[in-house]
Parts: C-alpha cells; sequence; structure tokens
C-alpha cells in the first residue's frame, strides 16, 4: 500500500474509525498471494468493525443503481460498490476510495467521501 493512504489509513484503524463489509474483505482477500498471507490478512481484517448487510441496505444500494440508471452510470459501480456506500452511509462514515466510481455513487447521495491514492 503507498504511503500517502497506508498511513491515514492506519491511523483510522488504531483509532476505530474503520468500518467495512464482508464482500470488501472477500475482495481484499483475493488479491492476496498465497493461503499463509490470507490467513494473515484476513486475522487483520476480523479487527475491524463490521457493518451487517441486510434488506435495508440492500434496497438502498439497488435505489442508488437506479438513480445512477437515470444518469447513463448505472453500469459503472459494481454491486460491491453499491453496498460498501449503502453500509458507509448507514453509520455515517465518510468512505476513503481510489476509485472513481464512488465519486459518481456520491453524486447521487451526496454522502462524504475521501479519494485516497491514485
Amino acid at each position: 500500500m503507498r504511503p500517502a493512504v497506508s498511513e491515514p489509513l492506519g491511523d483510522a484503524i488504531e483509532e476505530h474509525r474503520v468500518v467495512v463489509i464482508e464482500p470488501v474483505i472477500l475482495e481484499l482477500l483475493r488479491g492476496v498471494r498465497d493461503a499463509r498471507e490470507v490467513i494473515r490478512q484476513a486475522r487483520r481484517y476480523d479487527a475491524l468493525r463490521k457493518v451487517p448487510l441486510g434488506p435495508r441496505l440492500e434496497r438502498r444500494a439497488r435505489d442508488v443503481q437506479v438513480r445512477l440508471s437515470w444518469r447513463g452510470y448505472h453500469r459503472g459501480p459494481s454491486p460491491v460498490d453499491l453496498l460498501a456506500a449503502a453500509a458507509a452511509e448507514s453509520v455515517d462514515a465518510e468512505l476513503w476510495h481510489c476509485d472513481r466510481h464512488f465519486e459518481l455513487i456520491a453524486e447521487v447521495t451526496g454522502q462524504p467521501m475521501r479519494r485516497v491514492g491514485t
């Protein structure tokens, strides 16, 4: 991870300000190189506060996708992006990202987001 991202993220994790959804953890673990590293990273992610998904967040993600479709952007954000944004919004958390799709979501939701990295 780049220093411009890792330092503020590390601070936020230590201060227990990071929330995550399980599908994001699965995406992160998918990019890990071997089984030992998957286990090590999974243990680190276990310490993070999880926002449980459920019907309310799923409906919100779908509503945002419909609203994006009116702008022609419904194929941009992935289902995991939409669920992550809905989860962050549900707990009034600022969503940190390095993906322009989240900026499209923010145009619809108005929720706080911070672009990190490049």
